[in-house]
């Protein structure tokens, strides 16, 4: 399990609307109990891409980052990674920083 790694959305009633999670919580928690995790929706969602909600690419296909709706899952839920978003890694930090400090 790494940081930024993006897996199948662990809540099946969910998948429709957010496909995929990425796990933002930082590798140097050693058997952490819980896993934070951003959902991921399609990027023809009302929704338009902003600092908060980047445009991110999963499988050649645009979705937005859920930042608001940041959530945790036990370890075991989440499973065999479709995809690494380290290369979006500062879209990601900021959305993270602009929800949490407003900047």
């Amino acid at each position: 399990m790494a940081q930024f790694d993006v897996y199948p959305h662990p809540l099946e009633e969910l998948r429709a609307t957010h496909p995929y999670v990425v796990q933002v919580q930082s590798h140097f928690l050693k058997r952490p109990v819980a896993v934070m995790a951003v959902p991921l929706a399609p990027l023809d969602t009302p929704q338009h891409a902003t600092v908060l909600n980047p445009m991110l690419e999963v499988a050649g296909q645009a979705f937005v980052l859920e930042t608001l709706a940041i959530g945790s899952f036990e370890p075991g839920e989440l499973c065999s990674p479709l995809a690494n978003l380290g290369q979006d890694a500062q879209a990601i930090w900021d959305a993270l920083d602009y929800a949490l400090h407003g900047y």
